[in-house]
């Protein structure tokens, strides 16, 4: 039961519009990835998509950086790749409390499409700094992460 707290704690939000969503992931993405954004780093996703299928939660979404540099997030997209995982991996990737790789080769979160794509994303991922979110928002990640980690450790 404690172990599906997170995945019950979410299911309502996906009754919010998507536009909402797409709001609020577009928003802390272009905090946490500022710096990558504004050298360069994240050239490569210029019109390139990436899908996140959170499985458990049913949800499906698609990222690109659009030529303006903003980080968009659409409904359908044509997927180059693409990260699947259950949402209480999503959650200890988000809060730093699991690296990428460890993830990835354990196959709790996995790649398909682009690997080359997929492969610079983990790399862009390990560059996240959260210290540029609101320490509400942080505190919640965080909270949300060590929640995860005793539930399942």
């Amino acid at each position: 039961m404690y172990k599906e707290l997170p995945l019950l704690a979410t299911k309502p939000l996906m009754l919010l519009p998507f536009r909402l969503h797409a709001f609020l992931f577009e928003s802390v993405l272009s905090k946490v990835f500022r710096a990558q954004i504004e050298d360069g780093t994240c050239n490569f996703m210029r019109q390139r998509w990436l899908q996140i299928k959170i499985s458990d939660l049913g949800a499906t979404w698609y990222f690109s950086l659009d030529p303006q540099n903003r980080i968009i997030m659409s409904k359908n997209a044509f997927a180059d790749v693409s990260i699947t995982g259950n949402l209480n991996e999503f959650i200890l990737l988000a809060a730093q409390r699991e690296d990428p790789d460890t993830l990835f080769f354990q196959r709790r979160l996995m790649i398909e499409g682009d690997t080359e794509l997929g492969l610079e994303i983990k790399n862009l991922m390990d560059s996240a700094d959260l210290q540029l979110l609101s320490k509400e928002l942080r505190f919640l990640i965080s909270g949300a992460g060590e929640w995860v980690t005793l539930s399942t450790g």
